[in-house]
C-alpha cells in the first residue's frame, strides 16, 4: 500500500474509533481524542468535518446559554464545510438546522434553500426515498413552509412506512426545530411509531375459553402495538403472539433454549396441537434470538433460563420504544392466585404501563417458581478490568476481585451494584478496559468460556466505555439511571461473531 494511502487508512480507523466512543455516550472523551489526533487541522477532509459537526452538536446539547449557541454555530459550520467539499444533502441540512439552533435564522434559511436546490438538481440525493423526502420536509420547515413540510414528510413515510428508526430520528429533529421556532409540534404525533409490547404468561390455561382470546384481542386493538417481544411457550405466549401476528404486529421472539430444544420442553409436552402453531410463529418472526450455553456446560434449569430470557425480552421492548421515541408496554397472563414472578416485579419497577389478565390455571399445570435444588447456577455478572496501571487504586470492593494475569475480575449476583462499581471504575480510570457480562453461572465456579468472553470484550475496548454483549445490554436497559447503551460493532471470538455494546 502506498504510504499516503496507508496513512489515510489509519486515519479513517481513528475516525471510526472516535465515532464509536461518541456513540457510546462519552462525547467529552471523543472530542478530546478528535483534537489530540489532529483532526481539527484537516479542513479538507469531509468525513472529519462531518464527525466534528456531530461532536460539537453533542457538546451543544449538554451546554446552555451562550456556550450552547456558540457550539451549535461551530457545528453548523463544520457540516457546511463538509457539504462544500462534496455536495451532499446530509451535512447541508444538518448545517441548516444547527444554524437555526445557534440563533442564526438567516443562515439557516440560506442553507435550507441550498438544500432544496441540491435536491431539485440531483434526484439521487439521500440514502433512500424516505430520506430524500424527509430532507426536503426539513428544509421547508426551516423556511417556515409548514404546509409543504407536512406534505413532504407524509410522502416520505408513505414510501417506506416501516422505516421506524428513520421516522423517529426525523420526528425528534422536527420537534427541536419547531420548539426553536416557537410552534406547536402536536401534528408530529400522527407520524410517531407505534408502541412496543412485552408479552408473557402461563402455560397451564384453558385455551378453549373464548374469553381469554377476546380479552387479548381487545387489548391489542386498543393499544395498537407495532412490535411484540416475548417467548413462544404453549399457552399464553402463543395465544398472545398469534393475536399480535393477526394484527400485523412485528414479532421479536426470544427463547431460553435453542429452537428445537425449546419446542421439545415448552411446547410438545402440552399437546401436538401447539406444535404447528409454534412453527408458524417462528417462521413469521421478524427476529428470533435463542440463548445458548457453552458446550462445557450442562443444560440450564428451566426457571433460571426463563428468567434471563424474560429480562432480555423486556430490555428489547424498552430499548426499541426508546429508539423509536414511542412507548413500551407489557401484557401478561397469570394464574389466578399465583404469586407474582420476579420478572413481573422487574417490569413494575420500570414504571411502564402493564396489562394483566388473571385466568384459572389447569389443575395439572404447576407454575415455574424457583430453581431446583440441583441447580447451582444463577443470574450473575462478571466485571472484568484490564489495563490499569500498577499504581491505580481500585474501590474498597477490590477484596472481591480475583486476578487473571494483568487483569482482574469480580462476579456478583447483584447486577445493579456491579454496574455501579463498573461506572465508578470508568469515572476514575478513563483509559481502563472494562467489560460487564451478564449470564447464568455458578459464581463460585464460572464456566471458563464466560471468563474468556469477558476478557475478550475488555481487551477490545479503547477505554471510555464499558463493553458488553447483546443480551447483557438488554438486561442493563432495565436498570434505572438513564445509561447510554449503544451497539458499537462486532467482535470475532472463538465462538463466532459477538455483537459489542457499550455502556456509559
Amino acid at each position: 500500500m502506498p504510504e499516503v494511502d496507508k496513512a489515510k487508512s489509519e486515519r479513517m480507523t481513528t475516525l471510526h474509533q472516535i465515532l464509536a466512543i461518541a456513540r457510546a455516550g462519552n462525547p467529552a472523551r471523543a472530542w478530546a481524542l478528535f483534537q489530540s489526533a489532529g483532526w481539527d487541522a484537516h479542513p479538507d477532509d469531509r468525513k472529519a468535518l462531518t464527525l466534528k459537526g456531530r461532536l460539537l452538536k453533542d457538546q451543544a446539547k449538554a451546554a446552555s446559554g451562550a456556550d450552547r449557541a456558540r457550539l451549535y454555530g461551530e457545528a453548523a459550520e463544520a457540516y457546511a464545510g463538509a457539504a462544500a467539499l462534496e455536495r451532499d444533502s446530509y451535512p447541508l441540512i444538518n448545517a441548516a438546522a444547527l444554524a437555526l439552533l445557534a440563533g442564526r435564522p438567516d443562515r439557516a434559511h440560506s442553507l435550507a434553500r441550498e438544500t432544496l436546490a441540491l435536491l431539485d438538481s440531483d434526484p439521487e440525493q439521500g440514502e433512500n426515498a424516505y430520506w430524500r423526502a424527509a430532507t426536503r420536509a426539513e428544509a421547508l420547515l426551516l423556511l417556515d413552509d409548514d404546509t409543504g413540510a407536512r406534505a413532504a414528510l407524509a410522502e416520505g413515510i408513505s414510501k417506506l412506512p416501516r422505516a421506524w428508526e428513520d421516522h423517529a430520528a426525523t420526528l425528534g429533529q422536527f420537534a427541536q426545530i419547531l420548539a426553536e421556532q416557537g410552534k406547536d409540534a402536536a401534528w408530529l404525533d400522527r407520524h410517531r411509531p407505534p408502541p412496543s409490547l412485552y408479552f408473557s404468561g402461563i402455560i397451564g390455561l384453558d385455551e378453549t375459553n373464548p374469553a381469554i382470546a377476546q380479552n387479548i384481542d381487545a387489548i391489542i386493538a386498543r393499544e395498537k402495538p407495532g412490535f411484540g417481544f416475548g417467548a413462544l411457550a404453549a399457552g399464553a405466549d402463543i395465544l398472545i403472539a398469534e393475536a399480535l401476528h393477526r394484527a400485523g404486529t412485528e414479532l421479536h421472539i426470544i427463547l431460553p433454549y435453542p429452537v428445537d430444544r425449546f419446542r421439545q420442553v415448552s411446547v410438545a409436552p402440552y399437546g401436538d396441537h401447539w406444535l404447528s402453531r409454534f412453527d408458524t410463529l417462528v417462521a413469521a418472526a421478524a427476529r428470533l434470538d435463542a440463548l445458548t450455553e457453552s458446550p462445557e456446560e450442562d443444560e440450564r434449569g428451566i426457571a433460571v433460563a426463563v428468567e434471563l430470557a424474560d429480562l432480555v425480552a423486556m430490555g428489547q421492548c424498552i430499548r426499541n420504544a426508546a429508539v423509536l421515541t414511542s412507548r413500551p408496554k407489557a401484557l401478561t397472563i397469570t394464574g389466578r392466585g399465583d404469586e407474582p414472578r420476579r420478572q413481573h416485579l422487574v417490569w413494575t419497577e420500570t414504571g411502564h404501563e402493564q396489562f394483566s389478565l388473571s385466568v384459572a390455571r389447569k389443575a395439572d399445570h404447576d407454575p415455574i417458581t424457583a430453581p431446583s435444588d440441583r441447580e447451582t447456577r444463577e443470574l450473575a455478572a462478571i466485571l472484568w478490568v484490564d489495563g490499569l496501571d500498577q499504581d491505580s487504586q481500585l474501590p474498597e470492593a477490590v477484596g472481591a476481585f480475583q486476578t487473571a494475569g494483568d487483569a482482574c475480575y469480580r462476579i456478583a449476583a447483584n447486577i445493579a451494584e456491579t454496574l455501579s462499581l463498573s461506572r465508578s471504575l470508568l469515572q476514575h480510570h478513563a483509559d481502563a478496559r472494562i467489560s460487564l457480562l451478564i449470564d447464568i453461572m455458578d459464581p463460585q465456579r464460572p464456566a471458563s468460556s464466560l471468563l474468556e468472553q469477558a476478557g475478550d470484550m475488555a481487551r477490545a475496548s479503547g477505554g471510555g466505555a464499558i463493553l458488553t454483549d447483546y443480551k447483557s445490554a438488554m438486561v442493563l436497559t432495565l436498570e434505572p439511571g438513564g445509561h447510554a447503551i449503544e451497539e458499537i460493532g462486532e467482535l470475532q471470538s472463538v465462538r463466532g461473531p459477538l455483537s459489542l455494546w457499550s455502556v456509559a
